[in-house]
């Protein structure tokens, strides 16, 4: 874990009102799922920092992005800093995916795209094509679609059918396994709006997938000391304790391991 001044080199748009945020180095190597907390050097109009997981970097860490849409004041603030500002990042933080899974299926809603770019060029990197299913409500919430389509075999929905399969993540994740894009066996990554994470679990747990959640869970501090991120969780990973910090054992959790599922699914 680094804490960095660094410069803002560009904001690159992605449509849809979100943004690569991209700064100069150095970027330490990251895993998929792992987070940085982001604020503005100055002017940073709310009280804590935001956190943002990876979305690109430089094969030498000499620059990274993060995938930023102005939801509030905080990320607002990010997107408004012109070019050679500084921004503050702390990390890599959290836990990732896990690394020993060879082929996984990934899916994504919306800004949920960001831990997955690089985890594509390293699948393709190893000679694969990582399978994404990638959902919106329509075709200006899959931003990010043009870079990831250079390096996975990307399966696009969108609730209105303005690109893509018509329907829910959730829907086409159903139709590929009917037609044997995904079988039973294989592994799930997801990350995204929670209501769709809650949905993509459950259909894993009928489906007989494993599946792997990176949640969204509000994070003040980013490295366990204000315990404000907890989640009731279950399992021999935590050796009897009922709650776990996602910002800690997360951000990414096995879904049976969630006792109530996606916090706000």
């Amino acid at each position: 874990m680094q804490t960095r001044v660094h410069t803002l080199r560009r904001h690159r748009d992605l449509g849809g009102g979100s943004f690569a945020v991209e700064v100069d180095g150095p970027i330490p190597a990251t895993l998929p799922g792992q987070f940085f907390m982001l604020r503005t050097e100055r002017r940073w109009p709310v009280q804590l920092p935001r956190p943002f997981s990876l979305y690109d970097r430089a094969a030498d860490g000499s620059w990274g992005s993060f995938l930023v849409k102005g939801v509030g004041e905080g990320t607002r603030a990010l997107l408004d800093q012109a070019p050679g500002e500084g921004i503050v990042l702390n990390g890599p933080l959290g836990q990732p995916f896990p690394q020993d899974i060879a082929d996984p299926v990934c899916i994504a809603g919306g800004v949920g795209l960001a831990p997955f770019l690089l985890l594509a060029r390293a699948a393709r990197a190893a000679g694969r094509d990582l399978r994404l299913l990638f959902g919106g409500r329509n075709r200006l919430a899959l931003a990010g679609l043009e870079d990831v389509q250079s390096t996975a075999r990307v399966f696009a929905a969108t609730d209105d059918g303005s690109f893509g399969f018509r329907g829910l993540v959730t829907d086409l994740l159903a139709d590929l396994l009917a037609r044997g894009e995904v079988r039973p066996g294989d592994v799930v990554f997801c990350c995204g709006p929670d209501r769709m994470m809650h949905a993509v679990a459950a259909l894993c747990a009928r489906a007989g997938l494993r599946c792997f959640l990176s949640l969204e869970t509000y994070m003040a501090c980013g490295y366990g000391v204000c315990n404000g991120c907890t989640v009731e969780v279950q399992g021999e990973r935590f050796k009897g304790w009922p709650y776990s910090r996602t910002c800690m054992e997360g951000p990414v959790y096995e879904a049976c391991e969630l006792v109530h599922g996606v916090p706000g699914g």
